[in-house]
């Protein structure tokens, strides 16, 4: 299958998804372009490692509506699993 034709594919996968899970294959792809273009800088320009923020979900949520920031937060803290380099 060539480039366009994976293109293609994708697409009409997405157009089936929900927005929540469009979220999520967003913020995959977000990590998806991160490594790889890690990968492709040499270790020299290499950028020192910084911890998420959270900016990228933000930015498909826009603000936070709700009175229960403090427990998801709690919650999240609570079921992340560490980082494997």
């Amino acid at each position: 299958m060539n480039s366009l034709q994976l293109r293609q594919t994708i697409n009409h996968y997405l157009d089936q998804l929900s927005g929540d899970r469009l979220r999520l294959v967003a913020d995959f792809l977000d990590f998806l372009v991160h490594t790889e273009h890690q990968e492709q800088a040499p270790a020299s320009e290499s950028p020192a490692f910084r911890p998420p923020t959270g900016g990228s979900l933000l930015s498909h949520t826009e603000t936070w509506a709700g009175e229960d920031f403090e427990d998801c937060l709690e919650r999240v803290y609570e079921t992340r699993s560490q980082l494997r380099a």
